[in-house]
């Protein structure tokens, strides 16, 4: 009996269309879970039955995510200590080596700004992200200066700022960001929502929480894009390294790439180890920007966009040392460590600039 099952799948078809949806180890997850519903359609209703009955019973949290209505949110718990200090430790350690004007940014995650839709009094307690980032932005004061976007989200946590099924910044959240950096990263009063075009991608859209706990009562996402609409005309060239290559793009928003992955795939092209963009047409602005951060940067750095010429992101969560050869510090005017705050508390995000600096200096 052990052996029914592949026997069944090949025989059907099934193993086919999985292997065609896995690829390889960089083919995107959510694929690969359409793929598998696809093919155990009872398999995914029992799943879902389970976590709605688990609900019912009292069990709001569940896989590291609250439920909570028609939302779900993540659970956010630090590693350790010592992780939250060594990414600490390297931002200084980079700023004073390179003499770059460097910034950092850290994102409260959707349980932080939206305490309302979490269940920690009968759950368990929240991690305190609001002295989290006050305690970094204290330490790295005189070294990399500070951008405290959490006031400016939480003013807005009413609106659809975070995702219902994702975790992440929504484009409406992402402009509230780039409102709160345009002072200190742009020197500049940020342009109004009113000087961007939007576009509704997709209306039903489940992101990476809904795959942990697919509560059936939440509602699905809309994913929206935003165009800066300047009365110069403006091209991009957004250019994607990672382990299969090298692929390119003439826009911000390549529709055809929600067929291969999602929605969220089409924001940038998607997420690779590092992103270059270059803007043609920019004629005022001479500024180039290096930032590293996560997938975040699909919220906000379309508005960033229309204040520099060029910006390359170095998604920390993914890079190699290796694939950081090709930047040249001398490249930028400016340094900008952006991360969603579960990446930062988690994960080693930066002693890939160790091998950054050993490249400057051959």
């Amino acid at each position: 009996m052990l052996f029914a099952v592949p026997c069944l799948i090949a025989a059907g078809g099934g193993g086919r269309a999985l292997l065609r949806a896995a690829g390889s180890i960089y083919a995107p997850l959510g694929k690969l879970e359409t793929a598998m519903a696809e093919q155990f359609p009872a398999a995914d209703r029992l799943r879902k039955l389970e976590v709605s009955l688990s609900y019912m019973g009292g069990q709001k949290e569940q896989n590291g995510v609250f439920i909570s209505g028609d939302s779900l949110t993540l659970d956010v718990q630090p590693k350790s200590l010592s992780v939250i200090n060594g990414n600490t430790l390297a931002m200084i350690d980079f700023a004073d080596e390179h003499q770059i004007p460097s910034y950092v940014m850290l994102i409260p995650t959707a349980c932080a700004v939206q305490q309302g839709k979490v269940p920690y009094d009968k759950v368990a307690p929240l991690y305190n992200q609001r002295q989290l980032i006050d305690d970094v932005y204290r330490r790295v004061s005189g070294h990399v200066t500070a951008i405290d976007v959490y006031p400016t989200l939480f003013n807005h946590q009413d609106e659809y700022i975070y995702y219902n099924t994702d975790n992440t910044i929504t484009g409406l959240g992402g402009y509230y960001i780039y409102t709160a950096a345009a002072k200190n990263l742009l020197r500049s009063n940020p342009r109004g929502l009113d000087q961007y075009e939007v576009e509704h991608l997709d209306y039903n859209y489940y992101g990476d929480l809904y795959a942990l706990s697919p509560y059936r009562e939440v509602s699905a996402d809309r994913v929206s894009v935003y165009s800066y609409v300047s009365r110069y005309q403006r091209d991009y060239i957004v250019t994607h390294y990672d382990a299969s290559g090298i692929r390119r793009y003439y826009t911000l928003y390549p529709r055809f790439r929600a067929e291969l992955d999602d929605s969220m795939g089409v924001v940038l092209g998607g997420m690779s180890p590092v992103i270059d963009i270059s803007i043609i047409g920019s004629t005022t602005n001479s500024k180039r920007l290096l930032l590293f951060g996560d997938r975040s940067v699909q919220g906000y750095l379309p508005f960033l966009l229309a204040h520099y010429e060029r910006v390359t992101v170095v998604d920390t969560t993914q890079a190699a040392p290796e694939q950081l050869d090709r930047i040249n510090l001398s490249d930028y005017s400016q340094v900008l460590f952006a991360w969603s705050v579960d990446h930062y508390v988690t994960a080693d995000q930066l002693s890939l600039l160790d091998s950054l600096g050993a490249a400057q200096e051959a």
